[in-house]
């Protein structure tokens, strides 16, 4: 378990996955590797911004964009998600205003969408890119959930539009559709060399510019066909899981997003009162730990993820037990 250098058979199984399940032609000198998408966010913010600059994000939205963005001196320059008819939907003029200003350098964004488990349509997308492109903005648009997606719902990687490789940056990892996040193996694409230069020199400054030796492993042997047969039977039971979470909180009056995508249900329990008592509640009579909203910024108040990726048997009784402790005698 000594150091390894980089080899073709893992940068060839990216190669692959990309264009079999995503039908996005990756070519390999876009390919970084990295140990985790954090990580990646991290090294994201510091190449492609300045301190004082804006970073445009749509909360909620997962914790660590906002953190970094803050422990670089950036501005979070947040532009919230509406909710309309159960899902979100993005506001694309206090957007477009956003990324129109000149001390705006970046967008983070998350495609499926963590935590609303929202899949993206082309036109979103195309939207996105071409605002980013007008402005001069650098699209970070983190794929890592786009292998979880249920049908008719279909993934769009922004790799597959015209123009991306102006502005694309897109990290995805084995950590999610394989579980192997521990093993700390993540990769980049990015298409455009000056952009690609600018993350590798801040990967190398920090000494991050590699995975380990299993995770290499890992990479080459969960994406392949194997790991797409894996995947297919996964993703049947993620969905059936999201589907019985879903329609058991409603039946209780907890209202709860139907997932497009990821393994989690995004779940209102304002009603409930402040955050900090609701998860006291869901600690002590239903012996549950949810991921606070908060976490996923200002808009996430009050809201809390459930992590639908267990045994089946093992889920539905922690959600009933969520359920007995809310419902309305």
């Amino acid at each position: 378990y000594g150091y390894t250098t980089q080899y073709d058979e893992v940068f060839d199984a990216i190669v692959w996955w990309m264009r079999d399940q995503h039908g996005a032609a990756v070519e390999r000198d876009w390919i970084t590797l990295s140990p985790c998408v954090v990580t990646s966010i991290s090294l994201a913010v510091e190449a492609y911004s300045a301190p004082g600059d804006r970073v445009a994000l749509l909360s909620p939205l997962y914790g660590p964009f906002f953190t970094f963005s803050r422990a670089y001196g950036r501005v979070v320059a947040d532009c919230p998600l509406r909710v309309e008819s159960g899902r979100f939907e993005i506001d694309f003029p206090a957007l477009e205003a956003e990324l129109a200003r000149p001390e705006t350098s970046l967008l983070m964004f998350c495609s499926p969408h963590n935590p609303g488990g929202r899949v993206w349509s082309r036109a979103e997308l195309e939207r996105l890119l071409a605002l980013c492109i007008d402005n001069q903005v650098v699209f970070f648009c983190d794929e890592i959930h786009s292998d979880i997606v249920y049908p008719p719902a279909r993934n769009v990687s922004l790799l597959t539009l015209p123009g991306a490789e102006k502005v694309a940056v897109v990290p995805h990892s084995i950590g999610k559709t394989f579980n192997c996040g521990g093993l700390m193996a993540s990769f980049m694409m990015i298409p455009d060399p000056n952009l690609r230069g600018r993350f590798q020199a801040a990967a190398n400054r920090f000494h991050v510019a590699d995975v380990n030796l299993l995770g290499k492993v890992a990479l080459e042997t969960a994406l392949s066909p194997e790991g797409a047969e894996y995947k297919r039977q996964l993703v049947a039971y993620l969905r059936e899981n999201t589907r019985l979470v879903v329609e058991r909180l409603r039946a209780a009056g907890i209202d709860a997003m139907l997932p497009e995508s990821t393994f989690l249900v995004w779940s209102d329990f304002r009603q409930f009162g402040p955050w900090r008592a609701v998860f006291d509640r869901l600690l002590g009579d239903a012996n549950v730990a949810l991921s606070g909203g908060e976490f996923f910024g200002p808009a996430g108040e009050g809201w809390f993820r459930i992590n639908c990726a267990h045994p089946r048997a093992q889920l539905l009784a922690a959600v009933d037990r969520i359920v007995a402790a809310f419902q309305a005698p």
